[in-house]
Parts: structure tokens; sequence; C-alpha cells
């Protein structure tokens, strides 16, 4: 009997061990365990919430729309980021509860314990060296969310009066990590063919300067040019003998006053009077010896009246044997009808064409253009800078290169603002850029070889190099719109050579002194045409696609716009830039994976088509 109460005493003993050791040891190490798990959940779920919303601020970021300030687009991709953290959930508890997320937008950092299931959000803006920056710092490359929430411990809670709180922080970085960019940019003579403009026949009527509009339209429907477009520009030098085109039967074919025509062109001389007279026929205020109309400071025709003004008999309107009615198709002028800016009111056709000819400078200078008698009452009163203004106001207006400035300037700084990018750019026409102050040397297309009195011009043809240590952020934009050292805007003239843009661009991604070993390496190519420069348009196309082969082997995708006026060649445009979707022959698709090719029908289409591929680039980087 005793050996057996031995025995049952042990087992007492045993039991109570055991239920000593489940109690002290095992049931809090399993209650250890399940809360280290629910918190290691509780951090994880916040940290994809941080997550969400970085990424969320990030592509609105790329894709804010236009006209916004750098700041407006700072706070509108903070506040998406904001909103995307907000509308997710962690341990059951709704973030979009009212009050549950006390929000701070680059306005300081809390990092305090939030209270019980609440957040703490801090989003704060870098540069790509990690240092802080404002909202709207053109420097502020980088967004960082930083999140705190505070839950309480399921078990071990109920063993403290207060409960037993615990706090999880994560952060998450938005924006793309490195960019090197290239725009090419296309400044062919075609660039301004959307342009709407009016042709004037100005003459001599016996009593005044009157003027005829003959036709008004966009420069394309109006001269139905070849498709690789026309020289006949809306800016200086017009080359207004370019509006000759063969035209279909149905299209009139219009004769400028002062071209070349085989067989005897009987308005030659009606844009301006070069007749020499005997001394003393010309009226005042010009000397009493003067047997021609002096020349211009601005250009040589300023103050010139219209040739047919005989100032031997005023009333003849046939003066100097020039008989302005022989063409009804004939025009001395082109005029653009811009909006009147600064006091200097564009709203009459009239106007327009003698500020376009310097004769709105003054009262001295626009009498004598209007023949020394009587001023045509329909004109504005003459002050200077009236020349200026209106190739301003052309430069500013002329399309599709005016919106294609500012589309790709938009382009620029919505990557400025979302990314770490290093720009460059190419500017093409018959040849591709050299260096920043490059201009295009076809002396066609500088000067009007028919009309030597308009003056010439100096197109813009810049290409700014990469830059291993900064952006070239303000130089791209400058060189682009003509500000800072660039006196001129991008305007059009010339051919399209793609290959020679694409060359040159590549050259400059491929070079480790200019690139950055991390950066992703991309172009975006915009051209209205097909390329019909190195020597024709076969070679054109053939080079440009030797360029996209060289461009996958370098991993650099092209991104293209095609933006074509010429409804008969936009399947060529199509099948030349195309990306995988449409064609494996495509500029797009031969080029390394990821590229896109975009159609755009109209020019206001263009800051869509660049911020698609801005949102295109986002994703690449994530």
């Amino acid at each position: 009997m005793a050996k057996g109460l031995r025995r049952s005493k042990s087992g007492v003993t045993t039991v109570a061990l055991v239920t000593f050791i489940a109690f002290f040891a095992i049931i809090p190490l399993a209650i250890f365990g399940f809360e280290l798990a629910r918190f290691t959940l509780m951090q994880a779920q916040l940290q994809a919430c941080a997550d969400a919303g970085a990424l969320a601020g990030t592509a609105a970021l790329a894709s804010s729309p236009s006209g916004r300030t750098i700041e407006q687009q700072h706070e509108l991709a903070m506040t998406v980021a904001a909103q995307t953290f907000e509308q997710n959930t962690i341990l059951r508890s709704e973030f979009a509860t009212p009050g549950r997320v006390a929000r701070h937008l680059n306005t300081g950092f809390d990092s305090s314990a939030p209270a019980l299931r609440n957040a703490t959000l801090n989003i704060r803006l870098f540069d790509q060296n990690g240092n802080p920056r404002p909202t709207g710092s053109p420097e502020a490359t980088t967004m960082r969310l930083e999140a705190f929430y505070t839950d309480q411990a399921v078990f071990a809670g109920n063993f403290f009066p207060t409960g037993f709180l615990e706090t999880a922080s994560v952060y998450a970085d938005g924006g793309l990590p490195q960019l090197d960019l290239f725009l090419c940019f296309d400044v062919s003579g075609s660039m301004d063919d959307q342009t709407p403009v009016t042709l004037v026949k100005r003459y001599w009527s016996g009593s005044q300067v009157s003027y005829t509009s003959v036709a008004s339209n966009a420069i394309y429907p109006l001269c139905r040019p070849p498709k690789e477009g026309t020289g006949f520009n809306a800016m200086q030098p017009q080359n207004l003998s370019y509006a000759s085109y063969g035209a279909p039967s149905n299209q009139t074919t219009w004769i400028f006053s002062e071209s070349i025509n085989p067989s005897g062109n009987l308005l030659a001389g009606l844009r301006g009077n070069r007749s020499t007279y005997p001394p003393g026929n010309l009226p005042a205020p010009l000397p009493a010896s003067a047997t021609q109309y002096p020349l211009g400071t601005l250009v040589p025709e300023q103050g010139l009246p219209p040739g047919n003004f005989d100032p031997r008999d005023r009333s003849n309107v046939a003066g100097n044997g020039i008989t302005h009615t022989s063409y009804g198709n004939g025009f001395t002028d082109m005029v653009v009808q811009v909006p009147s800016v600064g006091g200097y009111d564009f709203s009459r056709i009239e106007t327009c064409v003698e500020a376009s000819r310097g004769n709105m400078e003054s009262s001295a200078i626009l009498l004598q253009s209007q023949g020394g008698v009587s001023v045509n009452p329909v004109l504005p009163p003459p002050q200077a800078g009236y020349y200026n203004a209106y190739w301003r106001q052309v430069r500013a207006t002329a399309q599709p290169i005016a919106d294609s400035r500012n589309a790709s300037e938009n382009f620029f700084r919505i990557m400025n603002t979302s990314s770490n990018a290093h720009f460059g750019l190419e500017t093409f026409t018959d040849t591709a850029g050299t260096a920043p102050n490059s201009t295009y040397t076809g002396i066609s297309q500088n000067s009007d070889q028919n009309w030597v009195h308009g003056g010439i011009q100096a197109f813009p043809l810049p290409f700014i190099t990469l830059n291993q240590t900064s952006s070239n952020f303000q130089d791209v934009i400058d060189a682009v719109q003509g500000t800072g050292s660039f006196t001129l805007p991008l305007g059009p003239t010339g051919k399209t050579n793609i290959a020679d843009a694409l060359k040159m661009a590549l050259d400059d991604l491929g070079n480790p002194g200019k690139t950055r070993s991390r950066a992703k390496k991309a172009i975006i190519l915009f051209t209205d045409g097909i390329p019909n420069r190195p020597v024709d348009e076969t070679t054109g196309k053939s080079e440009a696609r030797n360029q996209a082969r060289r461009a996958r082997r370098m991993n650099v995708p092209i991104y293209t716009i095609g933006l074509s006026q010429n409804t008969t060649i936009i399947p060529q445009q199509d099948a030349l830039l195309g990306d995988i979707r449409t064609t494996s022959n495509g500029i797009a698709a031969l080029s390394a994976d990821g590229a896109i090719y975009i159609r755009v029908n109209n020019s206001t289409a263009l800051n869509q088509a660049f911020q698609t591929i801005a949102r295109s680039l986002v994703v690449l980087q994530q």
C-alpha cells in the first residue's frame, strides 16, 4: 500500500509540473509568437499601403494635366498618394474613416506614436542626392512616404489596465531612380503646314493702297504640296513662289507676283516699287534728287509702295506697266492673322500685311509705303515695334510647330518633377544639329530667292548633349522656346533626316562620359512625316531602321510620335514608326523592348501623346 501511495504522489507532482510549464512557459510563448506574427502582418500591410501610395503619387506626377505649375504638380501627386494610402485597410481598420490618418504633405515630420488604430502619414520631397526640397522646387525628384500605425495587442492587452499598444513604422520611395532621355525633334519645313493663312493682293487702286483677300486656309490644303511637305512657310523667309505647285484639276495654283514664270509673269514687280524715276518725281518727304524709294532698315522692302504705283501719274492703276488684275489667283503677300498683343492691333488683315513689311513703325514710313499721298483709313495708328510684334506672334501661333514646342516643354517638366532625369535634345531637318548654337545652312530656306528684299532668317538647329552630372533641364527648354541664351524658338525649314538625329542621340547615350551607369536610357522621336534624307526617301527609311537596330543592341527603346497632315502618307508613317503591336519593321518595334508608337491626327493631341510616353517611362522604371 505504501509503495502505491508513493506512485500517486509522484503522478500529482508531474501533472502539476506540466501544468506549471504550460501556464507559465508554453502558453506565453504561444501568445508571444501570435502577437509577433500579428505585428509582422500589421507592418507588412502598412508597407503595402505606403507602397501603393508612393506608386500612385508617382504616376499622378508623370501624368498631371498640362498647364500646372511645378508646385501644383507636387501638391497633386502628394494628395493622390495620401488618398491612395487612405483607401486601404489594415487589420480590419479602415483608414478612410474620417480623422484616422493625420497627413503631413511636405510640411513637417511627426514620428510620435499615433493614437490607437490611427495612422500618421508624412510625405516629403527630396532631390537626387537625398536632400529635402520644398514643394515646387524643380530639384525635387523623389517622394518619400513614411507611415506610423498603432494597434493593441490581442492577448497581452488584457493584462494591462491601459492595454498593450504597439506601433509599426515603414517608408516607401516614389519617383524614378534615374533616366537619361533624348528628344529628337523634327523641324522640317512642313511643321507649319497647319497654320491658317491668307493670300493677299496689295496694289495701288488709283487713289490709295488697297488689299484684296485672294484665299484663306491652312497652308497644306491651300497648296496641296507633295507628300514631303512644302517650303511655303508662315515665317520668314516665306518662299512664296512655292505656292505654285502642280495642283490637281480641281485645285487652284496660286501665283506669287515675283515668282519666275517661263511664259512671263504679268504681276512681276507688284510686291514693291523698285522702279527708277527722273529726279523730283518721288513724293515728299523724299528729297527731290531721289530716283528710288530708299532701302528699309528692318528689311529692304520696308517703306515700298505697291509696284504699280507711279508717282508721275497716281491715277494710273496700271502704273509702271503692271496690271494688278492680270490674275485672279495672283497674290503679293501671305499673312497670318495673329492675336493682338501689347497694344499692337492685328485684328485686320491689312494691318498684318503692313506690319509684316515693317511699314507700321512710324507715320513717315507708313505714309511712304502708301505712296506719300494718304494712308488707307482701315489701318490703325503706327507705332514702333509693330514689325517684331507681328513676327513674334507668327512664331508663337504657327502650327503644329507651336503646339509641338509647348508639348515637348511640358514633357520635360513632367519628367523633371517625376524622375531623376537627365535630358538631351536633337533637332533635325536636312541634317541634325551638332552644337547648341547650330543653325540651318540651306540657303534656299534662309532667304527667298525670288524676293530677296524680304530679308533672311537663320533657323536654329540646336543639339543639347547629355551631361553626366546635371539634368540640362533648363537648357533643353530654352533651346525649344528660344528663351535664355537662345534668341529664336524652333522654326520649320528644310527636309527630314531621321537617321542623322537618331545617330547623334545614340552616340551620346552610348558615351560613358555623358551618361550614368545606373540610368535607364530612352529616345523619344517626334516627326510629322517620313524621311527624305539622306539622299532620298528609300535611303532615309533604310538608314533610320538601321539606327533602330543599333538602339536594340544598346538596349535603348525609341518611343515614336507621328503627326502627319497628309492622309496619303499615314500608312507609310505607321509602317516606319510603328511598334510591335502593328509591325515588326517599325522604328519602335526594332528598338529595345517597351517602346511604343503613337499616331496623332492634330497638334492639340500632342500633349496627350507625350503624357502617355511619360507614363510608359514610369512603368518602365518601377
